[in-house]
């Protein structure tokens, strides 16, 4: 079972999105942003998934910091929806840690989660 950091706002959602679009499949870990990013770097969390108002700032700025830019990328931003080609291209490059926007988890974390389910 995969295990995923959720961090910033909206954690609650964010959850039971992936519990609804894959049960069973992740362990979700509601945290603080620096705990998640370290819990990735160590190999205790597979995924860091941050929300913020923009996707990129607060959502992964501690992500960047520790688990690096390579790794880490926004999947959707303000009035940008994430594409699921952009998705697959990010997991198949190794990205773990995932930025997003608030008004965007409804329809950004299914993708994802559904994309990293199938890897």
């Amino acid at each position: 079972m995969k295990k995923i950091g959720i961090a910033g706002l909206q954690r609650e959602q964010i959850k039971e999105q992936i519990e609804q679009t894959s049960p069973g499949r992740f362990e979700c870990h509601i945290l603080n942003d620096m705990e998640a990013a370290m819990k990735v770097k160590s190999g205790e969390l597979d995924y860091y998934i941050g929300c913020c108002n923009t996707g990129a700032g607060a959502a992964l700025s501690i992500a960047i910091a520790i688990i690096g830019f390579a790794q880490s990328c926004t999947i959707a931003k303000p009035a940008i929806r994430a594409k699921q080609n952009e998705i697959d291209q990010f997991v198949s490059e190794g990205k773990v840690a995932f930025g997003l926007s608030v008004e965007h988890v409804e329809h950004a974390v299914p993708m994802l989660i559904n994309t990293l389910a199938s890897r």
